[in-house]
C-alpha cells in the first residue's frame, strides 16, 4: 500500500510539474509593469482565427529608424504570441480579427525654480531636471472584422530605464511586454 501511495505522490508531482507554466522574470530594464484589459463579453473569441495588422509594415510607415525598429520589435512579438494561441496571420481567405498596436512614450520633467534676493534685486533661477525614466504604454486592440468593431483592449503601463542596451536586450523587453498583455486573450 505505502509502494502505491508513494507512486501516486511521485506521478502527481510529475504530472502537475510538467503543466506548470514558466513564469518568465521581467528584463532588468523594466520596472513598475502594470497591466489593464477591457474586453467585450458579447464577443466570442473562437480557439483559432485569423487576424491581419491594422497598420501597414514599419517599414512603409515613414518612421524614423528607432521608432522603425521598435515597431518591428513590437509586431514580432504580436505575431509570435497569437501564433501560440493558434491565431494565423491572414494568409488568404477570411480575416477573423484586425489587430492594431501603437505605443505612447513620455518623459517627464521636474520643474525646479527659486527667487533669490542679491544685492536688493531679485532673481529667478529655473532648471529642468529629466526624470530617470520614460513612462510608456503599449496599447494592443482587436477589432472584430465583421462588426468592425473592437472586441478586446489591452494597456501595458511600464518604466522603461533610459540605459544603453543591447539589441537582444530591446528584443527581450518587447517580447516581455507583450507576453504580460496577451496572457488574457482570448478572454474565453
Amino acid at each position: 500500500m505505502a509502494r502505491v501511495i508513494a507512486l501516486f505522490i511521485m506521478i502527481t508531482n510529475i504530472f502537475f510539474s510538467g503543466c506548470s507554466s514558466h513564469q518568465q522574470a521581467p528584463p532588468s530594464t523594466i520596472s513598475d509593469i502594470v497591466v489593464r484589459t477591457t474586453y467585450d463579453p458579447q464577443a466570442k473569441f473562437p480557439n483559432t482565427a485569423t487576424y491581419a495588422f491594422l497598420r501597414m509594415d514599419p517599414e512603409r510607415e515613414g518612421l524614423t529608424p528607432e521608432a522603425e525598429s521598435i515597431m518591428k520589435r513590437l509586431r514580432k512579438a504580436i505575431q509570435g504570441e497569437l501564433n501560440k494561441r493558434k491565431y494565423k496571420i491572414y494568409n488568404g481567405g477570411e480575416i477573423d480579427y484586425l489587430i492594431d498596436y501603437h505605443i505612447v512614450a513620455t518623459h517627464t520633467v521636474e520643474i525646479l525654480a527659486q527667487r533669490t534676493q542679491l544685492s536688493g534685486r531679485e532673481w529667478l533661477s529655473v532648471v529642468g531636471i529629466p526624470d530617470d525614466f520614460i513612462k510608456g504604454s503599449l496599447v494592443i486592440d482587436a477589432i472584430d472584422v465583421k462588426s468592425l468593431k473592437p472586441v478586446w483592449r489591452g494597456v501595458c503601463n511600464a518604466n522603461i530605464a533610459l540605459e544603453s542596451v543591447s539589441e537582444g536586450e530591446k528584443q527581450k523587453r518587447a517580447k516581455y511586454a507583450v507576453q504580460q498583455l496577451l496572457k488574457t486573450f482570448p478572454p474565453n
